[in-house]
């Protein structure tokens, strides 16, 4: 039991040897801290309306007109939403979590 004893003892100073003292750097050797600016891009959200898909009008070459007619309708639709889209496009939006911040 003796000898266990020691040898824990011993085991356990080998961890404990002398080690050179580390000197730490003064302060007149420290990085000045620079201000970094991070550019951060948040998307506008597009109502899920001017995304949806629009019908395709499709008939016998007897409706001609009236399908030509409901075309024309659907790209003046499809106009509309791409006009819509693009005057959102354009506007700043505040991220989430990011209101009242300061700069």
């Amino acid at each position: 039991m003796s000898r266990l004893v020691w040898l824990l003892i011993v085991g356990l100073l080998a961890g404990c040897a002398s080690t050179p003292s580390t000197r730490l750097p003064g302060a007149e050797g420290a990085v000045r801290p620079v201000t970094q600016v991070v550019i951060r891009y948040v998307y506008v959200p597009v109502d899920s309306v001017l995304t949806g898909p629009e019908f395709i009008a499709e008939g016998p070459l007897s409706m001609c007109p009236h399908v030509a007619a409901e075309r024309k309708a659907a790209l003046q639709r499809c106009n509309a939403k791409l006009e819509a889209i693009a005057a959102k496009q354009g506007t700043v939006v505040e991220p989430e979590g990011e209101e009242g911040k300061g700069e």
